[in-house]
């Protein structure tokens, strides 16, 4: 059974309906041309005008007048209504069947607690009789006390000569115990139920019996005998004689606790629930059925990492940028589940923005229904869940080439020891007494397990499962010499670059198992360039953490040497570049490769304890970069520490950051502005100028080296600095700096890169340097 406290609003409005003067309240809308809208009538408007209630909510009161209304007495109500007092007039109405009647009419404003109208009440009597048939006065009398014990409303008249005080019978209902018998006006502080407010019941009550004005409004609170608190609004008429000398006050109280009450609670509900929807990364949403509206966190698309049109809100707008692949899908499982009677509905679907770029969206929702099954609403969330799945699928990837290497592995193995039998008998052929076709043979079977062992040898490379003497590296010669023997199977219309710093670390590999990688990785560069070309072979020394994500190569934090391989050849499209480590897979022609180069090269840097990443790009070239741990064991020289001194920022400097990548730019657009940068975002050079074409002003231009659409960094950068030459530019790549020549690109002087992967701290340190330089 429901309690006493949630059916109050219940009685209120019940009690409302069985009172028999007509209750009207209207919103407080002065501006409008029509004047204020009817929100409530109770059943004794029905009663006496005929109209049912949907025919009178959102209409003016104007339905109520005719021919014989009187203009000035309507003139009179609507400059009471500006000048916020109370009203008190008489006039003539009209029924739905266009008979009249006459209304004493009352209009009082209702104030919240800022003292602002949010409302006004009307309370109508009709008085036809009283101004027919005057001899009815007395029956009058006796329906007003009648009346007025139905009531739940307090109804009082107050003597101001005599003090004597009269209320009905809701007055104990109300405040609590029995009205005196006299009040005093100077004594209002000795009343009870005016403990909380006294004083300012006493101050309205003095400046409307002084201001010569025949109505005034008093919105209160009190005290109960029982420690209750209460809220009351008391709407008053001062009957004055003819020198305007207040004689008498008859006025209404009408407790208002339960709409505070619930007012207060429904205030509250909808701060707490403002503050977790601005809090939680999460999208919150709430579809009502039966209002056919649909709601959602202010600015979702914007904190989800995607560019929408800003009026995108309802459902079927939305669906218009839902991928196509899953646009099928996604209404089917939502129909479906709307007609069964599930509590729950989830989904995931793609979502493509203005820019072209997509997300992937998880959305989970609660349904509530009617007993009949019925949906009434949904309320849910909705997540961006493009990282998380990316790095599902990278780990998934992982574990599948795990897999595969291990079954290589005992491939391998098993395919080992029938070339042992092979290459035995073999040998024992060629003891015997052979002749020339004879001989020719058994050097074919030689030439094929020469072959096939050095397949089975790659194949162990890959499942790590081949042997590695690892040591110390100096790359400072192992790479000159690596090139040098590179020189005699690469053609000449493709030079090769050495680039090794002095202060080059020392790796911790196996140093054959290196050459090997490196030579892999030149002839794959080579195929590449079938119309030459440069290959750059260099090395760094790179410090890495946790904090690099979404970056991150999955390395454990510490120090160690890259080894790069870059090229300015054809380049791999993103469907290639995800399969370009998996055994066997090769874009070459039947014959021309095995598709175990890459994968060779996968193999041996995990089994170094180090990671390999490629970045490639269609028609800008390759570059593949090899992680081996640096060797740091006895007599080895310790690197720099991981952490970096935390540069001074400036915060509110404007940065326009140009990436193609949506994670990735999402990523770091958060990263800046938490850092208190203000960023505009754009994925490629065109939607970049386009912003500076609207106007738009920035401290610094943080791009991308390659990007799609024609237009690279450098290119975008030149364009930027001829509308703005003070515009400071920071570039980041996955490539080398020196590549960039070899990647179509000019050499320049004041060039400031960034190198993927990065710290936070990395980023602070190089928006600093830039911004302060």
């Amino acid at each position: 059974m429901a309690s006493f406290e949630s059916q109050k609003e219940h009685f209120f409005e019940v009690a409302l309906g069985r009172i028999s003067d007509l209750v009207i309240i209207t919103n407080a809308d002065l501006q409008s041309p029509t004047g204020p809208k009817i929100i409530y009538v109770n059943d004794a408007v029905t009663a006496l005008t005929g109209y049912h209630p949907s025919e009178l909510v959102g209409q003016s009161p104007k339905i109520f007048q005719g021919p014989n209304t009187d203009r000035e007495t309507l003139d009179r109500i609507r400059s009471g209504l500006r000048s916020e007092i109370s009203i008190r007039e008489e006039l003539i109405n009209y029924r739905k069947d266009a008979s009249q009647y006459w209304i004493e009419l009352s209009i009082d404003p209702i104030l919240d607690n800022l003292n602002n109208i949010t409302h006004f009440i009307a309370i109508e009597r009709d008085i036809t009789e009283k101004k027919s048939h005057t001899e009815e006065v007395n029956l009058l009398k006796e329906r007003f006390e009648l009346a007025a014990r139905a009531s739940q409303d307090a109804i009082f008249e107050w003597n101001l000569e005599t003090h004597e005080f009269w209320a009905n019978e809701a007055y104990e209902t109300i405040y609590g115990y029995k009205p005196p018998s006299h009040v005093h006006l100077d004594r209002l502080d000795e009343i009870s139920d005016l403990e909380a407010d006294r004083q300012y019941a006493q101050r309205v009550t003095q400046e409307a019996i002084n201001s010569g004005r025949d109505r005034y409004l008093l919105d209160h609170r009190f005290i109960r005998p029982d420690g209750s608190s209460g809220h009351t609004v008391v709407r008053a008429f001062i009957v004055r004689d003819d020198a305007g000398k207040a004689l008498r006050i008859i006025g209404t109280c009408t407790d208002v606790s339960p709409l505070t009450d619930a007012m207060n609670a429904l205030e509250a509900s909808e701060e707490r629930f403002r503050i977790i929807a601005d809090t939680v990364s999460d999208i919150l949403w709430d579809r009502d059925f039966e209002a056919g509206t649909i709601w959602a966190t202010p600015g979702w698309p914007e904190r989800l990492g995607i560019k929408l049109e800003p009026d995108v809100r309802a459902d079927l707008a939305v669906l218009n940028y839902v991928h196509p692949d899953d646009r099928e899908r996604l209404q089917r499982s939502f129909i479906e589940t709307l007609k069964s009677d599930a509590a729950e509905w989830e989904a995931e679907y793609g979502l493509i923005g203005n820019d072209g770029a997509t997300i992937i969206l998880a959305v989970k929702a609660a349904i509530l229904r009617h007993p009949n099954g019925r949906v009434q609403r949904m309320l849910g969330n909705a997540r961006n869940v493009t990282a998380e799945r990316q790095r599902q699928e990278g780990s998934t990837r992982a574990r599948a080439l795990e897999a595969v290497g291990q079954l290589t592995g005992g491939v391998a193995h098993d395919f080992n020891n029938q070339l042992m039998i092979i290459q035995g008998n073999a040998e024992l052929l060629e003891l015997g007494q052979l002749d020339g076709s004879q001989k020719e043979s058994v050097d074919l079977i030689n030439l094929a397990c020469s072959s096939a062992a050095d397949l089975t040898q790659r194949l162990l490379s890959f499942s790590r499962q081949s042997h590695l003497e690892t040591g110390r590296i100096d790359l400072i010669k192992l790479i000159p010499n690596t090139v040098a023997l590179l020189r005699a199977g690469i053609p000449e219309s493709i030079s090769i670059q050495c680039k090794v710093p002095a202060d080059i670390w020392q790796a911790k590999s196996d140093a054959n198992a290196l050459e090997q990688a490196i030579v892999n990785l030149a002839v794959n560069a080579r195929d590449a360039m079938p119309h030459g070309g440069n290959i750059v072979i260099s090395c760094e020394n790179r410090i890495f953490s946790h904090e690099m994500e979404p970056f991150s190569s999955e390395l454990e934090p510490g120090h160690y040497v890259l080894v790069s391989v870059t090229d300015n050849g054809e380049g791999m499209p993103p469907e290639v570049l995800s399969k370009v480590f998996e055994p066997f897979f090769t874009t070459k022609d039947v014959g021309k490769g095995t598709g175990l180069g890459l994968s060779t090269v996968y193999g041996f840097a995990q089994q170094s304890g180090g990671k390999v990443t490629i970045y490639s790009e269609p028609a800008e070239g390759t570059t593949v970069n090899l992680y081996l741990p640096r060797f740091t064991e006895a007599g080895a020289e310790k690197g720099p520490e991981l952490s970096v001194k935390e540069p001074e920022l400036k915060v509110g400097q404007r940065i326009l950051l140009v990436e193609d990548q949506p994670e990735v730019r999402a990523h770091v657009e958060k990263l800046l502005t938490r850092m208190g940068y203000v960023v505009t975002a754009a994925s490629d050079g065109k939607e970049a100028l386009l912003l500076m074409a609207r106007g738009q002003e920035f401290d610094l231009l943080f791009t991308d080296v390659i990007l799609p659409g024609g237009m690279n960094g450098q290119q975008l950068a030149e364009e930027i600095r001829k509308v703005d030459a003070t515009t400071k530019v920071l570039f980041t790549s996955g490539y080398p700096a020196f590549a960039f020549e070899h990647l179509g690109l000019d050499e320049m002087d004041n060039l400031r890169l960034l190198r993927k992967p990065y710290r936070s701290i990395d980023l602070k340190v190089a928006l600093a340097d830039v911004l302060d330089s």
